[in-house]
């Protein structure tokens, strides 16, 4: 397929299969400066595609992220989300415009919008198969057995043999998946996806081991273990470097300490080596720190940042439902 037509099918995806976008519904397409420069097709592609289905579609290019380590949204930009039917956010420096800002989640959560977010990913991410050639049969199923597990379950574990070992209460929390944003109160990664849950605050103790890629930091040479007690992280070992900066960041932010999600990847096609794509693989394991807004917990922070890990063992009530990143569903 030729690049102009990864964007048209791309356009197609966004709108057409994500959406469901209608005739005389309100769009609003979020994007910044760099999101701009390197997917302004992209962009003019999905604002087309919604003003062609009879959407009102408002187009916004913000100013790039000027903060340092934390999410960025404008406070015009948040004025004009009230009334919308649907939130696209295509940026490149920040996912406040959607997933993680308190404006957009609340307007999410109340049942008032739905959207779809393709924040932070580049180009290649984009337009990687696992998001063209996207298998939603094959990712529902999974899927739907995971979120079941956890939404009716009271305790998760997760081991591995590199050495992490976690438990935290998932009580009360609603589960979440990658769905279709067809109905108020449903967001969309472009790319599916994950099975994530917010586990209840204060609760998460253990040891996490990422043998995978940290968002913003790449690929460490070697692993990076986080420390965790009562639901905060206490400490960041492993690669000097990378460990040094991430407890920076963890620490001199608000609530940067806060375990915000455990979330398990569905698509058999995410390998691409980019965090946003790899972290979506079938059987991989991600935490995050910082924000556990999206997650239905009751903490802002300016940061969110995703750790990887690989072959996880995953048991809920004592049940295991992932062995070493494969699902023990017959």
């Amino acid at each position: 397929m030729s690049e102009a037509g990864k964007v048209e099918r791309l356009s197609d995806i966004v709108i057409d299969t994500l959406l469901a976008t209608k005739a005389g519904e309100r769009v609003l397409i979020v994007t910044d400066a760099a999101g701009m420069a390197e997917n302004g097709d992209i962009v003019s592609a999905i604002t087309a595609r919604s003003r062609a289905a009879g959407a009102e579609t408002l187009l916004v290019e913000m100013n790039d992220n000027p903060l340092k380590n934390a999410e960025y949204l404008p406070d015009a930009v948040q004025k004009m989300m009230p009334g919308q039917d649907i939130i696209v956010s295509l940026t490149r420096t920040t996912s406040a415009p959607l997933p993680h800002h308190k404006v957009p989640i609340g307007l999410v959560r109340s049942g008032a919008v739905r959207g779809v977010f393709m924040v932070k990913r580049s180009r290649a991410d984009l337009l990687h198969e696992c998001v063209l050639d996207a298998d939603y049969p094959a990712m529902s199923t999974v899927a739907n057995y995971w979120q079941a597990a956890f939404q009716d379950g009271e305790t998760v574990r997760v081991t591995s043999a590199a050495g992490t070992d976690l438990t935290a209460s998932i009580a009360g929390q609603p589960s979440h998946r990658s769905n279709f944003a067809h109905e108020p109160g449903r967001m969309s990664p472009c790319n599916w996806g994950e099975v994530y849950q917010g586990p209840v605050v204060g609760t998460t103790n253990g040891r996490f081991v990422c043998d995978g890629p940290i968002l913003g930091f790449d690929w460490p040479p070697e692993p990076v273990i986080v420390e965790i007690e009562n639901g905060l992280a206490t400490g960041v070992t492993g690669h000097a470097e990378t460990a040094a900066r991430l407890w920076d960041l963890i620490r001199t932010n608000e609530n940067g300490a806060n375990i915000a999600e455990i979330a398990l990847g569905i698509n058999a096609k995410a390998n691409d080596r980019s965090c946003n794509t790899y972290k979506k693989g079938l059987g991989r394991l991600h935490i995050a720190v910082g924000n556990g807004l999206v997650y239905n917990q009751d903490v802002d922070s300016p940061i969110h940042v995703d750790l990887i890990m690989h072959a996880p063992n995953v048991e809920i009530d004592g049940v295991e439902i992932v062995r070493e990143g494969k699902s023990t569903q017959a």
